[in-house]
This record gives C-alpha cells, structure tokens and sequence, in this order.
C-alpha cells in the first residue's frame, strides 16, 4: 500500500504519505471491525511502523532512486534491472519483517464476527474481480495496453505514432494469468480464515506469515514458475521501452524520478505523530 500511493503519480507526495497511517487503519477496521482495545493497540502499532518506515526506508528509498537515474541517463541493462529488482524485494521484505510481529499479536486477538465480516468483504471484492475475469480476451488486452500507455505518459511524456505501434506489441506480448490467479486467491482466502477461525497463537500466526510473505514457502512450484514469467515479460518490456525513448522522454523521466527522490527525503526529515492531526 505504501508503495503504491507513493508511485502513482499524485500531484503531492507528502499528502499521501503523512495520511497513509490513517488510511490504512482505515483498511484493517473495514476487513475487522475494531473493538476499542483493538483502536489503540492497532494506532500506537502503525504509528510505531510508520515511524521506523520515515526514519529508516525513505532515505533508503531516496537513494535507490537517485542510483537508478544515474544508471538510466545512458540507458539500461538487464543486469542493472535485476539489481534494482533485488533491492525493491528486498525493501519489501524489511518492511514486511517490521509489520509482522505486530500483525500477528493482533490477529490472535479477531473474534469470529470479525472472521465473517472478513470473509464477507472478501466475497465482495472478489465479486468485482469477476466482472474483469469475464472480460473478453480483446477487450482484456486492450486494456491492459490503455493502462500501460497511461502510466507511461505519467512517467515519460506523449508518445509518437510509431512508439505507440511498438508499445502496442509489447503490450499485447504480456502473459494472461488472470484466471490462476483468481483461483489463487481463493485458495490463499480459504487458507488464512481456517487458520484464523482455529484460534492460532501469535506464534503460529508469525511463522505462517513469515512462510507465505517472506520465505515464500507456501507459493508452489506452478506458482514461482507463474511469477518467474511475470518478471521475464516485465524485464524484456524494460529494456524495450529503454530502446524506443527519445532523449526528451528519458530527460523527462530522469526528472520525475528525481522529485520522488527529493520528497522522500524531505519526508524522512519530518515527524509527524497522529496525534498532531
């Protein structure tokens, strides 16, 4: 969540990262209602992640950044996409490590009524992923090429007829696993409510995070085989548009990349407590 608000092009960084604590208790309440102890054991938790993540990962983050332009001014290997892709994973596990322990201890504390509700919001939202699993194969891909045209132009600025044409091809290349994923997820549902519904100790909820989210023990062989293709398509895709960009795109680039590197590290200077909101 945190990722994603802060690279989704919002016209203001800073907004978004000193409301995200917020929103994501907002979150949490939705799946589990919150009982009053459960409020404020779940505010001081992220007030703590979000404390650490200011202090310790923006910099990081600032940094990472700042080396990747640095890279990207004259162009991109697969080597130096591979090494941006292992301190991205490995960024993201820092911050999973963080968060849970203190998931943990609060998961050994839902309450059936909360399971359900859980397990009912889940059906909802699953609901809605059923009208794009039915989407028609076309109609599937051409959004995936809007999607992917409107995030470049984010990034790098209008594109030409003839870039177009060739992002149309790369586009259109993407593996369509919509639909194992989907059963996926089910089956990860199904997983996490059982172990939830039998009154597990914090402990055992720990190591079952810790399998699925870090060590990646619950992710079959179908599954790492699945995502192994993912990230080829998404290197190859890389490298491709490192081709086709004119020296305005990548300047333009180069700078809005540099602004999330500025605000990241203004943002890990700051300190904010929820209790100054």
């Amino acid at each position: 969540m945190l990722l994603t608000a802060l690279l989704t092009g919002c016209s203001s960084t800073s907004l978004v990262y000193n409301n995200a604590d917020w929103l994501v208790r907002g979150q949490i309440d939705d799946y589990f209602p919150l009982s009053g102890s459960q409020q404020q054991q779940v505010r001081a938790d992220i007030d703590t992640i979000f404390q650490w993540h200011r202090q310790q990962e923006l910099a990081e983050y600032s940094d990472l950044l700042n080396q990747f332009t640095q890279q990207y001014a004259d162009g991109l290997t697969s080597e130096e996409i591979d090494f941006f892709f292992d301190k991205i994973s490995a960024a993201r596990i820092r911050l999973v490590e963080t968060i849970i322990p203190k998931a943990s201890q609060f998961l050994s504390t839902v309450s059936i009524k909360q399971i359900d509700n859980y397990d009912r919001i889940f059906l909802e939202k699953r609901d809605e992923r059923v009208k794009k699993l039915n989407m028609p194969a076309e109609e599937y891909i051409d959004k995936n090429f809007a999607d992917l045209i409107e995030n470049l132009e984010d990034w790098f600025g209008d594109f030409d007829e003839e870039q177009v044409a060739q992002l149309r091809v790369m586009s259109d290349a993407r593996p369509d696993n919509r639909h194992y994923w989907f059963e996926r997820s089910k089956l990860r549902h199904l997983e996490f409510s059982n172990l939830l519904r039998s009154q597990p100790s914090k402990e055992t909820i720990e190591l079952y995070l810790r399998d699925r989210f870090v060590a990646l023990k619950r992710a079959d062989a179908q599954e790492h085989d699945i995502s192994r293709q993912s990230q080829l398509f998404w290197l190859s895709t890389l490298l491709s548009i490192d081709e086709i960009i004119i020296p305005k795109q990548r300047q333009y680039f180069i700078s809005r990349v540099s602004d999330y590197s500025s605000d990241f590290l203004e943002l890990s200077k700051q300190f904010i407590s929820s209790n100054e909101r």
